[in-house]
């Protein structure tokens, strides 16, 4: 009990004080710790974000490390890689940290496991650890200290989200993406066969078991997104230092263009009633401003779409169902009707008719049945955005930007062509789309594409952060009227927290 009465007649002292304000104190608590989560595709180039991310903290007098999350994976899963024949070596070392993060995720029952094992270290870095047999350690440090922690990688929704619990504003995420073909050439690289890279791929991006990976839900939930490619790495130094100067407020920093249109989108998505997701749209001229907005739901009569304050209201909230999902139950019931009145089909499984047939059923439903799209009865939000600009703003459409929370559906890709509009940036990836494979010749994912509509990933601070980010917190400037100088080496994070004193507290009532 001596470390407590110790920290007791530290905090008596501390009130007797009179040389502090009460604000004084509770500032002696807040830390100067950051940690930073990466999320990026298998075959991404993170690593030179996470460069200029560590050159970026060092103006900051940060010391810096690097907390990998398949490292841990190597530390705890001592299963021996397997041996198969017609792999690459590269291949089952791949697969294998991906068996073991799998595997550890399982056995512990908790698809946070990799995060808490970092946080684990983190603590035992601090000192905050408690001993053996439950009691403090010797020192208890109440100081902060400039220390950034990068987590390197997260595959799981919910790794970040525990973070994001655990250490709020001190917090911050970013998503890495490299051009598909970029991703797939630095693969082969290594050695991978085409095959393998396909395999890996899709495992890395989502895998149906409820302890796998899952790339895809949580690279959309990132606090910033940077498109990182061969034909833009010399502007990573400049966008890294803003996205700095946003988390520090070390200068005073404002929306791109871009990043506006995104947050106009993203805010056009909330009048959505959508059973399936929330889409929203917004059209950009290349002055920068705002055309036309939309999002998904249902057409009215008179024109536009059904909206909350409408006394008629025949959205599908209302009729309590998808009728998408509806067509396609009915479409496959159908195909199995047709089948049921063919003789030849059943004289084939006279064994048990019935029960291959709702084999069948199963299977059919979830062949490409599945991703049809075509019995929705909402607009989508780029087709609202489209007839909406078309109405208001006429030609101007012709040329212009648009900016989707979704990556397009095929049937809107058809239109956004038609449309003469010339860039689409998308932030959440949409599997199902057909967009390039149906529209290739008028479609590229090449950012340096001057012949085709450019679908590129949204690049720049994520719009659900945005009144947040670009909402002053420090003065801007002296009490001359002066703006206020960087001070990258002194500055802490825009929002101070005090989650290392708080974690010193649970600690002291667990002993």
């Amino acid at each position: 009990m001596e470390p407590l009465k110790k920290i007791g007649d530290k905090i008596a002292e501390e009130k007797s004080s009179k040389a502090r304000t009460t604000r004084d104190k509770i500032e002696k608590t807040y830390t100067e710790e950051i940690i930073l989560g990466i999320c990026a595709p298998i075959g991404t180039d993170k690593s030179s974000v996470i460069t200029e991310i560590e050159n970026g903290l060092k103006r900051y007098g940060y010391e810096i490390e690097i907390i990998s999350l398949s490292g841990l994976i190597k530390t705890y899963y001592k299963e021996i890689p397997e041996v198969s024949i017609g792999k690459t070596k590269t291949f089952l070392t791949l697969q294998h940290k991906i068996n073991g993060g799998n595997y550890l995720r399982e056995r512990f029952k908790n698809r946070s496991i990799l995060a808490e094992l970092a946080i684990k270290k983190i603590n035992l870095d601090r000192g905050l650890s408690s001993s053996k047999d439950g009691t403090l350690p010797a020192i208890v440090d109440l100081e902060s200290r400039r220390k950034a922690y990068i987590i390197d990688s997260l595959k799981n929704k919910e790794e970040l989200l525990l973070f994001s619990s655990i250490y709020k504003d001190l917090f911050y995420s970013f998503s890495v993406l490299s051009p598909l073909e970029e991703r797939k050439t630095m693969l082969l690289d290594k050695g991978l066969s085409f095959q393998e890279i396909d395999d890996l791929m899709k495992t890395d991006d989502f895998e149906i078991n409820e302890f796998g990976q899952d790339v895809r839900n949580t690279f959309v939930e990132a606090d910033f997104f940077i498109r990182s490619s061969k034909k833009n790495l010399e502007d990573l130094p400049d966008k890294i230092k803003r996205y700095l100067h946003i988390i520090f407020e070390s200068d005073i920093v404002t929306p791109l263009k871009h990043e506006y249109a995104m947050y106009v989108a993203k805010s056009a998505a909330g009048n959505s009633a959508c059973l399936s997701r929330q889409v929203g749209a917004s059209i950009m001229n290349k002055d920068g401003v705002i055309l036309s907005k939309g999002w998904n739901d249902v057409p009215k009569f008179g024109g536009n779409l059904y909206g909350e304050d409408d006394a008629h209201d025949e959205r599908c909230t209302i009729k309590g169902f998808c009728s998408n999902d509806r067509q396609k139950d009915e479409l496959t019931k159908s195909i199995l009707e047709d089948i049921r009145k063919d003789t030849s089909f059943k004289e084939l499984w006279s064994v048990n008719f019935d029960a291959s047939l709702g084999k069948l059923e199963q299977l059919i439903r979830n062949s490409k049945v599945r991703d049809l799209i075509e019995f929705s009865r909402s607009v989508h939000a780029e087709m609202h955005a489209i007839i909406v600009g078309s109405q208001v703003s006429g030609s101007k459409i012709s040329g212009s930007i648009l900016f989707s929370t979704t990556y397009p559906c095929h049937n809107c890709a058809r239109h956004i062509v038609v449309a003469g509009i010339e860039e689409v940036y998308y932030i959440e990836p949409y599997v199902k789309s057909l967009s390039m494979k149906l529209h290739g010749d008028a479609l590229s994912e090449d950012e340096k594409d001057k012949g085709k509509v450019k679908i590129l990933m949204y690049d720049g601070v994520a719009p659900r952060r945005y009144l947040e980010f670009f909402s002053k917190q420090r003065d801007r400037k002296d009490k001359k009227g002066n703006k206020t100088d960087d001070v990258t080496g002194f500055v802490n994070v825009r929002i101070p927290s005090y989650s290392f004193a708080i974690r010193v507290r649970v600690i002291i009532r667990r002993a």
